[in-house]
């Protein structure tokens, strides 16, 4: 992944919280810049019906 500051290919994953959708950490080994990334799946029918039912249990809280 580039680095969204300097365009350098060389970074790494500093910390993944896994979930429905797995969140990054990422920081630029050059200039030393981090960021965060967020990885969903795109289309997974029996995902996105266990999400949104997710959704309507928390939103019964």
């Amino acid at each position: 992944m580039l680095c969204p500051k300097c365009a350098n290919e060389k970074t790494f994953v500093i910390k993944t919280l896994k979930g429905l959708k797995n969140i990054r950490m990422r920081k630029c080994g050059t200039c030393g810049y981090s960021w965060m990334t967020e990885e969903k799946p795109l289309k997974d029918k029996d995902l996105i019906e266990y999400a949104e039912y997710l959704e309507q249990i928390e939103g019964k809280k």
